[in-house]
C-alpha cells in the first residue's frame, strides 16, 4: 500500500517530469536501438516486414513496462533488466491500436469523411480508457467494452480530460515531426529520427497514463500493494534463497548458508550471482575441498556460456585456497591459459599450464597450450631453457601440426634468449 505520508504530486505538477521520462539514459539507448533495429524494415519483402513489426512489438512492450511500472508507483526510468511486460501484452496493444486505426479507415472508405473525422475524435477522446483498461485487465474484449470507459472516466472527473488534451498533443507532435523528417531528409533517412520520435512519444504518453492511475488509485479503487515485483537476481526463489542464506551467515552458519544455496544449483541451475554467493559461503565456513569440487563444476559452466574472464578469476580465487588445484578438462585449461595469456597474467598461465603434456598426453590443445606459455617462460619469467625443451618436445611429440612453424619460431625465439643469457651469465 502506498503510505497515507507520502504526498502524491497532481499529474499537471508532475508533467515536465512525465515528458521527460523516456530521456534518461536508461531508456534512451533502448529507444535508439530499436529505432537502429528499424532501419531493417527496409529490405524486401516478408523480411523487412517481420523487422517492422518487431520495431513495433519491442516498442510497447516499453511503453506498456512504462505505464504499469508508474501505475504501481515505480516512478523512476526503467532499464533493460527491469522489462518483464510480455510479448503478448505488447501485441495486445498493438492489436488495439490496429483495430481503432482500421475503424476509422472503414468508416471513411464507407461511410464518408465527416463521419471518419467525427469516429477519430472519439478515438482521441476514449483510447486512453481503453490502453488502461487493458494494461490492467490484460483483456482485449474488456478494453473494447464502453461500459468499462464510462466507470473508468467516471471516477476520474476532469483530470482524464486533462491528461487527453496532453496525450492528443504527443500523437500531433509526433506525426508533424515524422512527416517533416520523411519530407526533408533524402531517401528513407526519415525512418531512424522519425522512429525516435514517434518511440519517445509512445513510452511518454503511457507513462502519463501510468501516473493517471497511480494519482488516483484510491478514486479508481485500486489496492497497489505489492509493486511489481522485480527480482534482484535471475527470479524472486533466488532472491529468497539468498536472503535466507545471508541471515544464516549473519549468525556464524556459513556452511548451513551454502548447503542453502547448493539446493538452487540442482534442475535449471542458478545464476551466477548465487554461485558467487555460495563460494563466499563455502571460503567463510573453510571448506576448501567443497570450494575446489565446485570451482570444476562452475568453470565448465562458464567457459561453455563464453564468460573465460568470470571462468579465469575463480579458477585463481580457487588456488590462492588450495595451490593445488588443477581443472580436469583439457580444453577448458586450454581456454584458462589462453585468456591469463591474452590478459598479460604470464605466471598465471604457466601455472594453469603446469604439465599439460603429462596430465593430458595426445590432446589436440597441447600445441596452443604450450605456444601460449613457452614464449612467456622465455621472455617474462626467465624460464628459457624450460621454454626452448617443452617448445622442442611439443614440435616432436606432434609433427605436421598447423601450428608447427609458430612452434618453431618459438623455439628459436628461447634459443636466442637463452644464449643472451648464457653470454651474460659467462
Amino acid at each position: 500500500m502506498i503510505p497515507k505520508s507520502k504526498r502524491i504530486e497532481p499529474l499537471f505538477q508532475r508533467l515536465p517530469s512525465i515528458l521527460a521520462y523516456p530521456a534518461a539514459s536508461s531508456m534512451l539507448w533502448m529507444i535508439a536501438a530499436l529505432c537502429a533495429l528499424r532501419l531493417l524494415a527496409h529490405l524486401p519483402s516478408l523480411l523487412g516486414l517481420a523487422f517492422e513489426v518487431i520495431f513495433w512489438v519491442m516498442g510497447f512492450k516499453l511503453a506498456v513496462e512504462a505505464l504499469v511500472n508508474t501505475a504501481h508507483g515505480r516512478l523512476e526510468p526503467l532499464g533493460h533488466s527491469d522489462l518483464a511486460a510480455t510479448d503478448g501484452e505488447a501485441v495486445q496493444q498493438l492489436m488495439l491500436q490496429l483495430l481503432v486505426s482500421l475503424s476509422i479507415t472503414a468508416v471513411a472508405l464507407w461511410v464518408g469523411v465527416v463521419p471518419a473525422l467525427v469516429t477519430m475524435g472519439f478515438a482521441v477522446l476514449l483510447m486512453p480508457a481503453a490502453i488502461i483498461m487493458l494494461a490492467i485487465d490484460r483483456s482485449l474484449p474488456g478494453a473494447l467494452n464502453p461500459l468499462a470507459w464510462g466507470a473508468l472516466i467516471g471516477r476520474l472527473g476532469a483530470r482524464y480530460f486533462g491528461a487527453v488534451v496532453v496525450l492528443a498533443a504527443l500523437v500531433v507532435v509526433s506525426a508533424v515531426a515524422q512527416a517533416l523528417f520523411a519530407r526533408l531528409l533524402p531517401a528513407d533517412m526519415g525512418t531512424l529520427p522519425g522512429g525516435f520520435v514517434a518511440l519517445y512519444a509512445l513510452v511518454a504518453g503511457y507513462h502519463l497514463m501510468g501516473y493517471l492511475i497511480y494519482e488516483n488509485h484510491v478514486a479508481l479503487g485500486l489496492d497497489l500493494a505489492p509493486a511489481v515485483p522485480r527480482a534482484t537476481l535471475a527470479n524472486p526463489m533466488e532472491d529468497e534463497a539468498v536472503a535466507r542464506a545471508d541471515a544464516l551467515t549473519q549468525d556464524g552458519d556459513h556452511a548451513a548458508a551454502a548447503d542453502l544455496l547448493q539446493q538452487m544449483f540442482r534442475g535449471r541451475g542458478a545464476s551466477d550471482p548465487v554461485h558467487d554467493r555460495y563460494r563466499q559461503c563455502v571460503i567463510a565456513a573453510g571448506d576448501t575441498p567443497r570450494l575446489v569440487k565446485h570451482a570444476r563444476e562452475y568453470i565448465s559452466s562458464l567457459l561453455a556460456t563464453g564468460k573465460d574472464k568470470r571462468a579465469l578469476a575463480v579458477a585463481t580465487e580457487t588456488l590462492a585456497h588450495d595451490p593445488s588445484f588443477r581443472h580436469e578438462l583439457p580444453d577448458d585449461v586450454a581456454r584458462l591459459v589462453a585468456q591469463a595469456a591474452r590478459t598479460g597474467q604470464a605466471q598465471l598461465a604457466v601455472s594453469l599450464a603446469h604439465d599439460f603434456e603429462r596430465r593430458f598426453p595426445g590432446s589436440e590443445r597441447t600445441p596452443e597450450v604450450v605456444l601460449a606459455v613457452a614464449p612467456l617462460m622465455a621472455e617474462r619469467l626467465g624460464q628459457e631453457q624450460a621454454a626452448h625443451d617443452r617448445l622442442l618436445a611439443c614440435t616432436r611429440q606432434h609433427p605436421g601440426h598447423p601450428l608447427e612453424p609458430a612452434l618453431r619460431e618459438a623455439q628459436a625465439t628461447a634459443q636466442r634468449l637463452l644464449d643472451i643469457s648464457r653470454r651474460a651469465g659467462a
